[in-house]
């Protein structure tokens, strides 16, 4: 059997995931899980056809016209046109699924993403992958009217307790760099709310900003001060009911 890492392949070149076998990587783990709504078969074939991409935190993302997924790590997507972020995306999260617009983004952690072609996708992974795309972008849409109720109902502290719990969820690490006039950006905040809004979890012991730095405390405090908005989404894609 021949053995290969994580490479980029054409639709052509597709290699039969029965006569390839893959080298085992912590990188490999992380996007086998990555994918872990799609049939095992299946995720075998996006190893073979796909490329990884290692980012660092505050580099910006870019993708067009290919399907990009993110494996490890923690990145806010921007929205067209506006400096406010549109989601926030995690291992398993779909950045890019081959429309016509590029999507892009800034990593707020250390982070990897995986590409490939989409005609390759489509080939390879079939109907089933494709429903697998169709189901992020419904789960996007959901997510943004829920953000767009959340900024209207709930308290400052609350959306930003959110944030912190969903950054640390999907990449957790001892400190969050991120800054809190970018915090404002990402809420749609001024920056005076912002800072009123970490004293009062830092008071209530839930987390701690230094210079640019969010440190989390206590998790469960911090669940108890979050509005859980981005909690009751839907936590694996295969829960929501698309049909490809």
């Amino acid at each position: 059997m021949t053995v290969r890492s994580l490479t980029s392949w054409t639709a052509s070149e597709a290699p039969d995931p029965f006569e390839t076998e893959l080298r085992l990587t912590s990188a490999t783990v992380r996007l086998w899980n990555a994918f872990a709504p799609l049939d095992p078969e299946l995720r075998r074939w996006g190893l073979a056809i796909g490329l990884v991409h290692p980012y660092q935190a505050g580099e910006a993302c870019f993708a067009n016209e290919e399907v990009a997924v993110v494996v490890s790590g923690c990145l806010s997507l921007d929205a067209p046109g506006s400096d406010l972020t549109a989601d926030l995306l995690g291992p398993g999260d779909v950045l890019a699924a081959g429309g016509p617009r590029t999507a892009s983004g800034r990593w707020i952690t250390d982070g990897e993403l995986y590409c490939v072609d989409m005609e390759a996708w489509i080939e390879t992974v079939g109907a089933e992958g494709v429903a697998h795309l169709l189901a992020a972008v419904e789960r996007r849409r959901m997510g943004l009217e829920r953000r767009i109720l959340c900024a209207s109902t709930h308290r400052a502290t609350a959306r930003v307790a959110d944030l912190f719990l969903a950054i640390h969820e999907a990449s957790p690490g001892p400190a969050i760099a991120l800054s809190q006039e970018r915090l404002g950006e990402m809420l749609g905040l001024r920056r005076t709310t912002v800072n009123g809004s970490c004293r009062a979890l830092e008071t209530g012991g839930a987390s701690r900003t230094r210079r640019g730095q969010i440190r989390i405390v206590d998790e469960a405090l911090l669940a108890q001060a979050a509005c859980g908005c981005r909690a009751a989404l839907p936590a694996r894609l295969a829960d929501l009911s698309v049909s490809a």
